[in-house]
């Protein structure tokens, strides 16, 4: 039971691991794509509002002027005067040009926000696929553990019946043993009542019927007692035959043992004398660089001798 337990935990640790990743990327993308949103509206207000202090230059149009210009369409000014409308004319084509681009980025920003919930949309998909091959795979080792729970608990019934019946057995043997002791115990009851018996027909010819009812009984006590000392036999020959598995089993455990150990002594022995002869190598090959250097020493040796024989003989031509 605690491995099902423990297995479960794994996977569904596994499945909500994943699970957590991808809602993560979700909230991750979410968040980032309203930010984006942010700065562009942000970047499209900053582009739509006018330069701070246009108003207050003395060419500037007035309010009146200005708010009529931006809910009416413009119209032809007047031409007195002249210089109030010529400069600030500039000032507001540029923005009637910028409202097409904000609506646009709107547009933009709208289409984002669309691809954005559909990719939401597919990782909330994989999350449920994920979560339902999970489970897909905790049912199916949910059953096979319960299968083997219910053949191990079919093997736990077979041995507990067989203990049962073990118990049963020793507690036959012992109520055999009193019966025995019973047995024995009336038998030598009938022998002291058969003593006596012999006793009065000696003393009187008139117990002689009384003496044959009792030897017939005693014949009767006799094959019973035959007959379950026969059991008791046969019980008690069992018991040595158990007796003897039992001992033949020791016997064969206690060998194992002893081959064990031997093996054991046999394997640190070939360890020590494989490590032996490891050293015996490495000393060989040791001995081996040593004897060249020696012959090659000798080498030069009887080379330094021919040279110095052959100036010698030089020497000594001169």
């Amino acid at each position: 039971m605690p491995l099902l337990s423990i297995n479960l935990s794994l996977l569904e640790i596994g499945v909500l691991l994943a699970g957590a990743i991808v809602l993560g990327l979700a909230v991750y993308f979410f968040i980032t794509s309203r930010k984006s949103l942010k700065e562009t509206i942000e970047k499209t207000n900053q582009k739509v509002t006018l330069r701070p202090g246009f108003y207050n230059s003395p060419t500037s149009v007035p309010s009146s002027i200005q708010e009529r210009t931006i809910t009416k369409e413009p119209q032809h000014p007047k031409k007195a005067p002249a210089k109030i409308y010529e400069e600030p004319t500039p000032a507001y084509v540029p923005l009637k040009a910028k409202q097409p681009a904000k609506e646009e980025s709107i547009d933009d920003l709208k289409q984002t926000i669309q691809q954005q919930q559909k990719l939401l949309n597919s990782f909330l998909k994989q999350v449920e696929e994920i979560e339902n091959e999970g489970r897909e795979e905790l049912e199916l080792q949910n059953k096979h553990l319960e299968k083997e729970i219910e053949n191990l608990e079919a093997r736990l019934e077979k041995k507990q019946a067989e203990l049962e019946e073990v118990k049963q057995q020793a507690s036959m043997a012992e109520r055999m043993a009193d019966k025995i002791e019973e047995v024995y115990q009336e038998f030598e009851l009938l022998q002291s009542k058969m003593a006596t018996l012999e006793k009065q027909a000696n003393r009187a010819n008139n117990l002689a019927l009384e003496l044959e009812d009792t030897r017939q009984s005693y014949e009767q006590v006799h094959k019973d007692l035959q007959r379950k000392t026969e059991k008791l036999e046969e019980t008690y020959a069992e018991n040595q035959r158990m007796q003897q598995l039992m001992n033949t089993m020791e016997d064969k455990l206690a060998e194992a043992n002893l081959q064990r150990q031997q093996l054991h002594k046999k394997v640190q022995f070939l360890q020590d004398l494989n490590t032996d002869l490891q050293t015996v190598s490495d000393t060989n090959k040791k001995l081996q660089t040593e004897l060249r250097r020696i012959g090659e020493l000798e080498s030069m040796l009887d080379m330094i001798a021919e040279e110095r024989d052959y100036l010698l003989r030089k020497g000594s031509g001169k």
